[in-house]
């Protein structure tokens, strides 16, 4: 089984967190194929950085898919960044770690708590609980203070962070799972689990497990109405993209 596993942030630092968590979890015989978004922002922490570096994403991953073919795509960013747009034009499995991390932490507990990296990005999270249907069973949207990057470079500073965060969670919000909403938060689940007694979910690891099952259920996501593929050629889309990029004012 291939796997491949996408950041679309264009940062190779939270690639390489990110690889570490798919990794460790994934099973031996499957091969994980890393992608670093070719453009966009190295830290996508509001809706102007996440639509700004979807298009360039999404061509890559579309480029990967046909020059590797993979069984499945994990898309590892906590955000919309082009999910919906990849469903339609692939027929693989597409996981993003936003939606695989909601939609298990709705098997372990009553209510869970996404935890983000930036305040200002609370609210765009709260529209992306409603987004994928999740809202009942979200009992809050939190966040420290550090971005994608130093998240996955500062973990002293960003363990003590999201350790006083899960504990007001579990305290003031009753919360019952908390998910690491970004990329550059993976792999400090397994010391917050410990310390905070509930299951905290490193979303690359859930993206990539729901990825194995699906391939070896053989199952991916229906095509008959919104993921139908584009009407037109994947061509006439991109022409007009850079069509109108080269125009002249």
């Amino acid at each position: 089984m291939r796997i491949l596993v996408a950041n679309p942030n264009t940062s190779e630092i939270v690639t390489g967190v990110i690889m570490r968590s798919a990794r460790r979890c994934a099973q031996p015989g499957t091969e994980l194929i890393p992608l670093t978004s070719p453009g966009g922002t190295r830290n996508i922490d509001c809706a102007y950085g996440d639509y700004m570096s979807a298009p360039h994403m999404i061509e890559a991953v579309r480029e990967r898919v046909e020059q590797d073919r993979p069984d499945a795509v994990v898309l590892a960013g906590f955000g919309n960044v082009g999910v919906f747009a990849l469903k339609e034009v692939l027929d693989i499995p597409v996981c993003s770690i936003s939606e695989a991390g909601m939609a298990l932490a709705c098997l372990l507990g009553h209510r869970f708590t996404t935890l983000t990296m930036l305040e200002q990005f609370i609210p765009y999270q709260q529209d992306l609980v409603r987004l994928y249907g999740f809202e009942a069973k979200c009992a809050s949207v939190r966040a420290i203070n550090i971005n994608v990057e130093e998240a996955a470079t500062d973990r002293g500073r960003t363990l003590r962070e999201l350790t006083a965060q899960v504990q007001r969670i579990v305290a003031e919000d009753k919360a019952e799972v908390v998910i690491l909403a970004c990329a550059g938060l993976c792999g400090y689940d397994r010391e917050l689990s410990q310390a905070s007694g509930i299951p905290v979910i490193d979303p690359v690891v859930a993206a990539v497990k729901t990825a194995e099952s699906l391939v070896q259920m053989g199952l991916s996501h229906s095509k008959a109405r919104k993921f139908h593929a584009p009407p037109q050629p994947i061509e006439a889309y991109r022409g007009e993209l850079l069509g109108r990029a080269g125009a002249e004012p």
